[in-house]
Formats: structure tokens, sequence, C-alpha cells
């Protein structure tokens, strides 16, 4: 199993989870339900537990990309400095989100982790953004598609 193959099974999970834990998290603020706040802060720290893997995968498969040579390195870097600044709010919101459960009567704790990460879902964003920019082919705007006057045959000689 390659780099590549391992970071996009893992990157999914702490992007769906914290989104999808910080709106539940915030819609249950807004609407006084707090089982749906622990739900988020639940999300949450699933999300934090899979930011390390998607992390380190996200490294090792940049080594890989990056050695291409239709690859931009300036690309993968760029994703790679957005993935580091993703990956601590968001390890952060999860962490902080364990220890909210711990002391569930703290309420104004439990809402400043389900903002912090609404802010960790709008890093991931960026990051996820930088890295669609990278294109698997002979340069960022035609992908991996081999135009067909460059294909000769050996009748050709």
């Amino acid at each position: 199993m390659s780099w590549e193959y391992l970071h996009n099974i893992t990157h999914a999970f702490p992007i769906v989870l914290a989104a999808s834990g910080s709106a539940v998290g915030l819609y249950g603020w807004a609407r006084g339900r707090e089982p749906l706040e622990l739900w988020g802060l639940v999300a949450l720290v699933i999300a934090g537990a899979f930011v390390a893997p998607a992390y380190l995968t996200g490294l090792a498969a940049a080594d890989v990309v990056a050695d291409r040579t239709f690859v931009r390195p300036g690309i993968v870097q760029t994703h790679r400095f957005w993935a580091t600044w993703a990956a601590v709010p968001a390890f952060t919101a999860g962490a902080l989100a364990a220890f909210a459960l711990y002391e569930r009567d703290d309420r104004r704790l439990r809402r400043f982790v389900l903002l912090l990460g609404l802010f960790a879902t709008f890093m991931i964003g960026i990051a996820a953004w930088q890295g669609s920019k990278i294109a698997y082919g002979p340069n960022e705007t035609d992908g991996a598609t081999v135009s067909a006057t460059t294909v000769h045959t050996a009748a050709d000689d």
C-alpha cells in the first residue's frame, strides 16, 4: 500500500468529523440541546485522533509526490505548509474536547471548543483546497493525459 493511498484514506476522517462535529455542536448550542453539543465534542475527539495519522501519511506521500517530474514542488510545499497549520487547531480542539467531556458542567469550555473546532474546519478547508491543486500529469493543467502527437510507434521510424 502506498503512502498516497494511505493518506487518501486517513485524511477524510479529520475533515468530515471536524466539520460535522462543529456544525452539530454549534447547532446544539444555538438550540439549547446539550446532547448535540456533546455529540459535537465526541466527533472533535475522534477527528483529533485522526489528525496525526493523516498528517504523518501526508508527509510521507509528499516526499513521494514531490519526486515526480511532472508535479511542481511548490504546490506540494504549499499544501504541506497549510496542513501543518490545520493540524495544530484540529489536534488542539480534539484534546480540549476530551477534557470538556470530562468536565461536562463547564459550558463555556464546551462552547469554546466548538468554536475552535469551527476554526480548525476552516483551516482544514484551506489545506484541502491547496492540496486539490496537486495534479498528476505532465503539468498542472493537463492532468494525466498524453497528447496524440507524442505517441510514436516502431512503424513511424
